[in-house]
């Protein structure tokens, strides 16, 4: 985001629009006194503040204290709530897509899922979602949970839903959506096992679902 002075005007504007990201604790204190994170900026030629920002998520690199020492602590913070991951059923089958990832540089099988969108709740955006990538209505929605994704370096908690859905259909190109894949439950079990499955808001989908499932 550019120079000291921009990515930290930035970064306490970030401070009051979103104060609990900026809870102290003991265990790990944030350090927000802006000369002394200049000095630090300026002596280890580390960016610090919110060094980077799209539509979907920023970059914020914190100084911080622990353990009697002084350092750079880099997170992702999500620019909305209500990221969500479907688990739709269609004439009994749990829908999933086949889609290239930018990210892994190779394909994946797994759930629908989306970030949150502004103005949006979870489930308004899980229609959404299921709208834009399986071309489908939901036609009922249950709630499994949340979960944090990767809380060692992003702050984005993930809403998980299982949902019956109207026909899907393939929506080719699509955000790199090559394939629909339908599944049994028998045969999404062993997907897991055999790995190819390796998508963990799947398996996390999955295990929530399993869970609830259990517990009737």
């Amino acid at each position: 985001m550019g120079d000291f002075n921009t990515s930290w005007e930035r970064y306490e504007r970030l401070e009051k629009e979103r104060p609990e990201l900026f809870v102290q604790s003991d265990d790990i204190k944030i350090i927000t006194d802006k000369e002394r994170v200049r000095r630090f900026a300026a002596e280890t030629g580390q960016p610090m503040g919110v060094v980077y920002e799209s539509g979907y998520s920023m970059l914020v690199v914190d100084l911080v204290e622990s353990g009697g020492r002084c350092f750079a602590y880099e997170r992702i913070v999500p620019v909305n709530v209500g990221a969500i991951v479907s688990l739709p059923v269609y004439n009994g089958k749990f829908v999933l897509l086949k889609q290239y990832r930018h990210a892994m540089r190779d394909h994946q099988t797994a759930l629908p899922r989306g970030f949150g969108e502004a103005g949006l709740s979870a489930e308004e955006n899980l229609r959404k979602e299921i709208g834009e990538e399986l071309g489908a209505e939901v036609l009922s929605a249950s709630f499994l949970g949340r979960i944090y994704t990767d809380s060692g370096i992003t702050s984005a908690c993930i809403n998980y839903f299982s949902c019956e859905i109207t026909a899907p259909k393939l929506k080719k190109g699509y955000e790199g959506i090559c394939e629909l894949v339908m599944l049994s439950q028998d045969e999404l079990c062993e997907w897991i096992r055999s790995g190819r499955i390796n998508d963990s808001f799947t398996i996390n989908a999955w295990t929530l679902f399993s869970l609830s499932a259990s517990a009737e």
